[in-house]
């Protein structure tokens, strides 16, 4: 070998013969004006028929030091209807191959490509096509496509199309916007797939030129109309109500509902990639006090220009608060057809002319001439609206500002309560409770419907305290006395709150007497009530007074306050307004008087073996049942019922009163269950020199010096008996 050394070759990339076929598109098209291999355009030109290209394009992709080019002949099949079959796919293929007429293709005859790539890179084609066979002088915008030409040829086409014969379409009506959008120079390019039902690629067509399409009523025509400012206000239909039956419906949205920057998303035809142009109302950024954006797509557009006037459309739209409304007409609204504008006028919402136009359309039925009418403020009309000084709607807010309870109560809280509600039977928990301290309950009436309940504040140390939230008490008025008497007593009402409420074998109140509800009828309304519950006895109460229902509603002013000291309270009433101010409640008050500790008064009483005589005759003997608090716990024990064991160390004490009110004869430490006051007696202790002519009887319990909460307290006649110098003379 020579010392000289050899030179080798060595591979670093090749060339790839490409044969392919593309298949693009329906056919044929106008023309293919431009090929892009990778994003960058290989061909460029004007081809319009069958032909085939020459690509030469080697450095494309850097050369071969990158990734190559593109260099070889493209056959463009335009798929006519007369197209044969190609001879390079039959060398391929074979013989029996279809013309694939109706298709657009390119054909790559061994195209070389990549170089340094083994992949191949994206192919796109850039192809024309203008609808076809009708108005052809309109059909073309620069080099886009008249939207109307494309909705048309979406509704005739026979092969790809709808397929419905030209005689279907309102040819005026379309022509009239072809001629609008070929003025206002609003062209689209979009490319239809199948994989988009061609009704929706229709709708996408007239989003974007603000039209609306649909069938004539009358003439059974497809009508496409679009909405614009051409229309003089004053020569428009008017709709007021002579022929407006009834508004359904009229909303404006708020102005924080509506949107003040607008963007709108296009194709733009220069660099194939979507472009976009955002717009903005600066005076409503400033009224919401921020941007409120939207974005909008429109594939169709080619153009930013075209782009700009499109997204102010839709600005002036959205940002404009625009009013809807559905109503309800007679025939004369059958004249109407969607896309019509109207002038409405309806004196009850302060409108006298606002321009409206019409979305839809209900005809209603032969037998009902009523015709449903849905329509929009029209965006063009906005400067021509009037309206007029709106008169008084009526409205009322249905919620009510707190006002103070009608009626309050406080009341010191018996030993029934204090068991019942929060010590239980436990003797030790009760034995913590001081001889001085007392419970105070209070209860409120309801102020209005939607009053809730109310807030309790209890004065201390100077200052209102918050005691907690309290619900309203049921309560009623009674519309007829109830009699001094120990039997039960159906009594109606009056002036009833919450009375279905109230349930049978609760306890009620009415001016310091506990009774027991052992009836309710609503519908009256009524209660049946047991007499002198607990630690009170049966008093007269005149028609007028108020009945608390308590076992439905009180409220507990924790913790224990001592005898003799006053409680102040305030009720907030609530309401979804608010919680009344405490300087508007009323203040109320009570003084305690240790209730808790005091024995319970004796039950059943009876002046000579009669409850509650008009007239007795002879020796006044009276006669009881004996009570006791702490056992008195597991039911409500009524008046007439017998005697309970009374506490240690109880008795019972019994005045009687002459006529002149003179406190006569005092009985103390009664251990039993009766007393006595003889003719004898009562002669001496009269100081009258006779019998007296009418008596009263006091009859209470006492303990440990504490004496019963309320007393018996009972007047009657004496009858058949009088004396006069000393002697007795009978009577019947």
């Amino acid at each position: 070998m020579s010392g000289g050394g050899s030179k080798k070759k060595v591979t670093v990339g090749y060339w790839y013969g490409l044969g392919a076929q593309l298949a693009l598109c329906h056919g044929p098209v106008d023309a293919i004006t431009e090929i892009r291999v990778g994003e960058r355009v290989a061909w460029s030109g004007e081809a319009t028929g069958n032909t085939t290209l020459g690509i030469h394009q080697p450095g494309l992709f850097g050369g071969e030091e990158r990734e190559g080019g593109v260099d070889g002949a493209v056959e463009v099949l335009m798929g006519g209807p007369d197209q044969g079959r190609n001879a390079y796919l039959q060398e391929q293929l074979g013989p029996d191959i279809p013309a694939f007429r109706g298709i657009v293709c390119l054909v790559l005859r061994r195209l070389w490509v990549a170089a340094m790539n083994p992949y191949i890179k994206p192919w796109s084609v850039r192809a024309r096509r203008m609808p076809r066979g009708w108005y052809t002088s309109r059909a073309a915008i620069g080099a886009d496509a008249n939207p109307a030409h494309i909705v048309r040829e979406c509704l005739t086409n026979a092969d790809w199309g709808m397929g419905y014969p030209a005689v279907d379409m309102d040819d005026a009506s379309f022509r009239a916007a072809a001629d609008t959008l070929y003025a206002e120079g609003f062209g689209l390019s979009l490319l239809w797939s199948q994989e988009e039902t061609i009704e929706s690629f229709v709708l996408s067509v007239l989003k974007h030129i603000d039209g609306v399409l649909f069938v004539h009523p009358r003439t059974g025509l497809f009508v496409l109309q679009l909405a614009r400012a051409g229309y003089q206000l004053d020569r428009l239909p008017v709709f007021d109500p002579s022929n407006v039956l009834r508004i359904e419906e009229f909303t404006r949205p708020s102005w924080g509902e509506t949107v003040n920057q607008v963007t709108v998303v296009y194709r733009d035809a220069a660099s194939d990639k979507d472009a976009l142009v955002t717009v903005q109302d600066v005076a409503a950024v400033q009224l919401n006090g921020g941007v409120a954006a939207t974005s909008i797509q429109y594939p169709g557009i080619s153009h930013a220009a075209l782009a700009n006037r499109v997204a102010m459309r839709e600005l002036k739209q959205l940002s404009a608060s625009l009013a809807k409304c559905t109503f309800i007409g007679n025939r004369q609204a059958a004249g109407l057809q969607i896309g019509d504008v109207i002038k409405l006028a309806w004196p009850p919402y302060g409108i006298e002319q606002l321009p409206m136009r019409v979305v839809r359309i209900a005809y209603g039925e032969l037998t009902n001439g009523a015709v449903r009418v849905d329509c929009v403020q029209d965006v063009f009309g906005l400067p021509q609206s009037v309206y007029s000084a709106p008169p008084s709607s009526g409205w009322r807010e249905p919620t009510s500002e707190p006002q103070p309870c009608p009626q309050q109560l406080l009341f010191e809280v018996p030993y029934w309560w204090v068991v019942q509600d929060l010590t239980g039977e436990s003797d030790s928990r009760l034995d913590e409770i001081d001889e001085l301290d007392g419970l105070v309950a209070t209860c409120g009436t309801r102020p209005s419907s939607d009053a809730f309940g109310f807030k309790v504040m209890a004065r201390l140390s100077g200052g209102f305290e918050e005691k907690g939230q309290a619900s309203f008490t049921p309560s009623a008025v009674l519309m007829e006395a109830l009699p001094q008497s120990a039997a039960p007593v159906r009594v109606p009402l009056s002036s009833v709150s919450e009375l279905a409420e109230v349930a049978f074998g609760g306890l009620a109140l009415v001016n310091g007497e506990w009774l027991k509800v052992t009836e309710v009828d609503a519908a009256a309304p009524a209660v049946v009530l047991e007499r002198g519950l607990l630690d009170t006895v049966p008093s007269h109460h005149s028609a007028g007074s108020r009945l608390w229902f308590v076992e439905e509603g009180r409220h507990y002013l924790q913790p224990e306050y001592v005898a003799g000291e006053t409680m102040r309270a305030k009720l907030l009433t609530r309401t979804p307004r608010g919680t009344l101010p405490g300087n508007a409640a009323t203040e109320i008050s009570l003084q305690l008087s240790k209730r808790f500790i005091r024995p319970y008064c004796p039950g059943r009483l009876e002046v000579n073996g009669r409850a509650y005589p008009v007239a007795v005759a002879g020796p006044i003997s009276v006669s009881w049942a004996t009570r006791n608090r702490r056992s008195q716990t597991a039911y409500l024990v009524l008046q007439a019922e017998g005697s309970v064991t009374p506490e240690a160390g109880q008795t019972t004490t019994v005045r009687f009163y002459g006529e002149t009110g003179r406190l006569c004869r005092t009985i103390t430490g009664v251990t039993g269950d009766s007393a006595t006051w003889s003719l004898a007696q009562e002669l001496a202790d009269s100081g009258l020199g006779r019998i007296n002519g009418r008596l009263r009887v006091e009859v209470e319990a006492a303990r440990d010096g504490h004496t019963s909460w309320q007393h018996h307290n009972i007047e009657f006649e004496r009858a058949g008996y009088g004396l006069h110098y000393g002697k007795f003379y009978g009577g019947a």
